[in-house]
């Protein structure tokens, strides 16, 4: 199914553009974000320099997060150009250019015309949803009052033609069906209503009104979507496969599996689900993630989604109960009547993040007798489910934390995602560490060297997050680290932190933005 998500880039000069970008994000992206909640989608538009001069744009540090904020926005993408093309940055990271080499061939252009280049005019050229828009050179004649000339025109003559340059390579593309291109908007208004006609019809022919997902497809993709992000780099003993190869084959009592937290329960499960279905496609997996989804770790809604997946495989007729206390018996009757019909796989992952009413954590819901065809497995920290499971006599199975040789696996591979190593004695340095032996920590340690850029002061660094004894600590050194970089006298982390905190169930990202 189709991600639900429009993620959009803007793309722009600043001076010259700041009536657009407070036109699109005052009334026009407000409109949009309506139109996509209706049809259950998420919109989210990303304007980095919003309130950043040109100046401030080219400064190094910019570069690096441009271009991966445009990647993820992939394959949204709008492209705003008048007359001005733009500050050139001074220079170009080196660890940048060695992530994205086509770097090299485009020194001397405009911050704005590499995120048009990596956004969308790369070859090979795909067809996608990313749209440009140039405004009339007479707007010129009808500036803002109070606006400064010079902050609209062109800086130099070679600016001009690189702009020229640009904006038909940019009309070639159009040609070829790489992107869309309307020219001459007279104002904001009109640019405005442009990109509201356009984005209104690409909604209406990505996501049909007539075609929005139920609540089951929904939550679906919620736990998918957690799933793909923990099947990245993975670095899983091959007895651990085999051990859930064997009780799938053979064992009718659920398998426990605990651990710390971080351990890697919830990536060895979504990685052996996903390896299990390629090679059993007849077998009806069904991974339930709890904490994935606002809704995943109500026992309740968890049951009716289990129930709603059951019935939609096996074509079951009878209705999900609307009483909470019937769900517990019509579970146990639906799984069955699933097992008369064909093998199942049953994945229940977290269960101590279950929220702590009627028994959640007392697993009352969780029937005593699973029927034969059916596997399951569950995971949770140490605590009252897994109390209640061993009283119950079913197999247990602790996830061991990482061993030197596996951590360095993990380092290697993970920095190599993004064309990154580090010498051997800073990497023996960290894997010797006992606290890395938490696959959770060392992620994110190493998340944090990554955007680390300053490479004289990466011993200091190293050292200073290993100051952290375990993942809670390392985190408090996390959130000081945003703090620092994205604060600036707003307390923007500390509010944003709060408002996640204190949501029930977590807050969506269009949620934070309002």
């Amino acid at each position: 199914m189709r991600e639900r998500v429009i993620r959009v880039f803007v793309s722009s000069t600043f001076r010259d553009m700041h009536a657009e970008r407070d036109h699109l994000v005052k009334f026009v992206f407000p409109e949009l974000r309506k139109l996509c909640e209706r049809r259950s989608v998420t919109w989210a538009e990303v304007d980095l320099r919003w309130g950043i001069t040109d100046e401030q744009a080219a400064e190094g540090k910019l570069l690096p997060i441009c271009i991966e904020e445009v990647h993820r926005c992939q394959p949204y993408f709008i492209g705003l150009l008048g007359e001005r093309y733009g500050a050139v940055p001074r220079n170009m990271p080196a660890q940048l250019v060695k992530e994205q080499p086509w770097l090299q061939e485009h020194c001397g252009c405009s911050l704005t015309e590499l995120e048009m280049i990596h956004g969308v005019l790369r070859e090979p050229r795909v067809p996608g949803p990313a749209l440009f828009y140039f405004r009339d050179r007479a707007y010129l004649e009808h500036l803002p009052e109070g606006a400064s000339r010079s902050d609209f025109e062109a800086e130099d003559d070679q600016a001009c033609e690189k702009l020229a340059s640009l904006k038909q390579r940019i009309r070639r593309a159009q040609q070829e069906q790489a992107c869309g291109l309307r020219e001459n908007y007279r104002d904001p208004e009109e640019l405005g209503q442009w990109i509201l006609t356009d984005f209104t019809h690409l909604i209406d022919e990505l996501f049909p009104e007539d075609q929005q997902p139920g609540v089951l497809d929904q939550e679906s993709a919620g736990h998918e979507s957690f799933a793909r992000s923990r099947r990245g780099v993975y670095i899983g003993r091959p007895e651990y496969f085999r051990l859930l190869d064997a009780h799938a084959a053979n064992q009718e009592l659920p398998l426990v599996l605990y651990g710390e937290s971080g351990s890697g329960k919830s990536a060895l499960l979504a990685n052996w689900g996903a390896r299990y279905c390629a090679a059993n496609p007849e077998v009806f997996v069904l991974m339930h993630f709890i904490g994935a989804t606002g809704s995943s770790s109500d026992r309740a809604e968890m049951l009716r989604r289990l129930m709603g997946e059951i019935k939609r495989r096996f074509q079951i007729t009878g209705e999900i109960p609307d009483r909470v206390e019937d769900l517990a018996v019509a579970f146990v009757n639906w799984l069955h009547i699933a097992a008369a019909q064909g093998p199942m796989i049953l994945i229940l992952d977290g269960l101590n993040q279950l929220e702590d009413r009627d028994g959640a954590l007392e697993l009352v819901w969780l029937p005593p007798v699973i029927p034969s065809n059916v596997r399951m497995f569950l995971s949770t920290l140490p605590g009252r489910p897994l109390d209640e499971l061993q009283k119950r006599g079913w197999p247990t199975f602790e996830i061991k934390l990482l061993d030197r040789a596996e951590r360095m696996q993990l380092l290697e591979q993970y920095l190599a995602q993004y064309t990154k190593a580090l010498e051997r004695p800073r990497a023996e340095a960290i894997v010797a560490a006992p606290q890395t032996a938490n696959p959770l920590y060392l992620r994110a340690l190493l998340n944090e060297l990554r955007v680390f850029g300053e490479y004289e002061g990466l011993n200091d660094r190293i050292l200073y997050y290993l100051e952290a004894g375990n993942v809670r600590a390392l985190y408090q050194k996390i959130l000081r680290r945003w703090e620092a970089d994205y604060d600036g006298g707003t307390n923007l982390v500390r509010r944003a932190s709060t408002l996640i905190w204190a949501a029930r169930r977590g807050l969506a990202e269009s949620e934070l933005f309002d």
